[in-house]
């Protein structure tokens, strides 16, 4: 990935290209900034585009002990500082959303705006919580590996399944490069999140909520969760829930849309 910033005694790695506004992607659930790399093309030109790596996922190191969703704002928070970094528009993908909805909850004036991408407010039902235990039950007994191709083929649209398969083996490679304490970790922390809908209704910035409509883990009505002036809603036709590989270019358009009418209303 080429870069690496130290914050306390761990390291992150991560993607930077472009020039301009400061544009920061928060892949998934076992994924990785490399998630992101078939939308960077078409950003880049426009805006500076930065991927980060969680803890525990590609190329990030991961402390030892447990962690919540507002420790990974926290890491958010602690880059963005160490960069000298202000004013971003920050996008989070599933997991990566529940960290972005912490992050704006706890540091609203680093932002300019920030986006959920196949994402939710809500909490885990208690089935969800279940089923979270369940997979780490799986990768005790099995390894990463074995969660990774449970999960991985209902990431993406049936459509998308059968017709671009190198994507869905490039999306697994990913994957297996999990930590299993970042995957144990990351399970935990979503199962413990806390419901965030009064920080999509509350907040002054503009918030961007992006649906694939064949999305077969997160549904369009708890993505669409909140209403209002500063809120903008937008559906990926066909895709499931991995739109910036099923569909970059429309993807980005959005993105671009989004970032040119919250400033053009500053």
């Amino acid at each position: 990935m080429g870069n690496y910033q130290r914050i306390h005694n761990n390291q992150y790695s991560y993607i930077k290209e472009g020039q301009g506004d400061v544009l920061l992607f928060i892949h998934g659930f076992c994924g990785s900034a490399d998630y992101w790399n078939y939308l960077i093309p078409y950003l880049k030109d426009d805006y500076t585009v930065i991927c980060m790596d969680l803890r525990g996922h590609g190329d990030s190191g991961l402390e030892a002990g447990s962690f919540e969703i507002e420790d990974l704002a926290r890491d958010l928070y602690s880059f963005l500082s160490a960069e000298g970094l202000d004013d971003i528009y920050l996008f989070g993908h599933s997991l990566g959303g529940y960290v972005a909805l912490a992050f704006a909850e706890l540091f609203p004036a680093k932002l300019q705006g920030f986006s959920l991408i196949h994402s939710t407010a809500f909490p885990d039902s208690e089935e969800a919580k279940e089923a979270r235990m369940d997979n780490i039950a799986l990768v005790e007994e099995r390894g990463v590996e074995a969660l990774v191709n449970k999960l991985i083929p209902n990431l993406f649209a049936k459509e998308t399944l059968a017709a671009e398969k190198e994507k869905v083996n490039e999306m697994k490679e990913i994957g297996y490069g999990t930590s299993l304490d970042g995957v144990n970790g990351a399970l935990r922390a979503m199962a413990g999140r806390p419901d965030r809908n009064r920080v999509l209704r509350d907040t002054p910035k503009p918030v961007l909520l992006v649906a694939g409509d064949r999305d077969r883990l997160i549904s369009q009505e708890k993505v669409f969760s909140a209403q209002g002036s500063h809120i903008t809603t937008r559906i990926l036709q066909k895709a499931g829930h991995m739109g910036m590989v099923e569909y970059p270019k429309e993807l980005s358009r959005i993105i671009k849309e989004w970032v040119r009418l919250s400033q053009m209303k500053k």
